[in-house]
């Protein structure tokens, strides 16, 4: 994947992206929620929040960890986080290609929708390992486009849909089966007691899923008209599909992978 696609969305205007996040936000929270329940969040643990986005999960484990813990939000694009910081909390501008934040410094960590965007995936799972102290957690959630197609072949804008996915399933713009690739990164990478789970649903054109992923493409449009993958009427065709309740796919499928470092009192 191309450094100008990896950062082609922080580019993008604010509303415009603080919208997308907002949609991803509310897709997804629900299922991040339910696995920090599963996973035992404490009073007093410090917690780094990679990825962090429009800030939800990160001021939601500020709330868990209490007046005791601390999170640490960290974002190549921390422009929406500016109301987080607090007297346990704070925000740092980091790239986890590049290395951890603070090595063996949290007992929790974790992150959305990130590695999906990194070259080197199985690298970035290795310094958010290395970011927990042993007997520390992680929880890494990523898309999977294995299972996503069109629901009637037949319709209008399938062969249009089919063209959108051919392109992500090509993989230069990030991995389309991080869900599955970032399982063995974090095996490799030494987490041990490795849970998941995972879910999918079908979408139809309007709805939340469907809007969230026009949003997507949209803020990315220059950088796909002038790398030639779209002609504008193409482009049109599929934020058409994207608004029409005839047309429906299965969604990608998110994974949600947990494990603990080795060591320390699990």
């Amino acid at each position: 994947m191309s450094e100008e696609m990896r950062y082609a969305l922080a580019s993008v205007d604010h509303s415009a992206e603080f919208s997308r996040l907002e949609k991803l936000q509310a897709i997804n929270d629900p299922a991040t929620l339910s696995r920090l329940d599963l996973i035992g969040i404490e009073a007093g643990w410090r917690c780094l929040e990679v990825g962090a986005g429009a800030g939800s999960i990160a001021r939601e484990l500020a709330r868990r960890v209490g007046k005791q813990g601390t999170v640490v939000a960290v974002d190549i694009d921390p422009r929406f986080l500016d109301d987080f910081p607090g007297p346990n909390t704070s925000v740092v501008t980091h790239d986890l290609s590049k290395g951890t934040v603070a090595p063996a410094d949290f007992d929790f960590a974790h992150c959305r929708a990130l590695l999906a965007h990194i070259e080197d995936l199985p690298g970035a799972a290795q310094n958010l390992v290395e970011s927990v102290h042993p007997g520390g957690v992680v929880l890494c959630e990523e898309p999977d486009y294995g299972a996503c197609e069109v629901c009637d072949p037949k319709h209008p804008g399938a062969s249009t849909f089919q063209f959108y996915l051919d392109g992500v399933l090509g993989g230069d713009r990030m991995d389309p089966f991080a869900g599955r690739n970032t399982y063995a990164a974090l095996r490799d990478a030494g987490l041990r007691d490795l849970r998941s789970s995972a879910m999918t649903e079908i979408v139809s054109g309007g709805s939340l899923r469907a809007r969230y992923r026009k949003e997507t493409m949209e803020n990315v449009r220059e950088m796909a008209l002038l790398r030639g993958a779209y002609t504008e009427a193409s482009f049109q065709m599929l934020m058409e599909c994207f608004e029409d309740p005839s047309f429906c796919y299965v969604d990608v499928l998110w994974v949600g992978i947990w494990g603990r470092r080795p060591g320390g009192v699990s």
